[in-house]
């Protein structure tokens, strides 16, 4: 990093920055029960998580953006995987 400690907790974030993590969290696992919409509500969870982690350097990283991000993601690895899958024809 540049030099920059992570000294606050992250549940003093102010404003509409502390909703970021926890709806990031909440869209990466309704993107799992979410057949067609599952793509782009893991998405949207990578998008929110990873906001969170990266303005208001100064709070710690939020426990809720840092899990969502990665639920996210992982439903994002699946959903390529099945897409390469039915390319090939399995």
């Amino acid at each position: 990093m540049n030099g920059v400690t992570r000294y606050l907790p992250a549940k003093d974030r102010p404003g509409k920055a502390a909703w970021l993590g926890p709806i990031s969290l909440c869209l990466g696992l309704l993107s799992w029960p979410t057949p067609a919409g599952g793509p782009i509500l893991a998405v949207s969870a990578v998008i929110c998580g990873t906001l969170s982690m990266t303005t208001r350097t100064e709070y710690r990283l939020d426990w809720t953006a840092i899990t969502g991000t990665t639920i996210g993601a992982l439903q994002l690895l699946l959903s390529l995987m099945l897409l390469a899958m039915a390319a090939g024809g399995h």
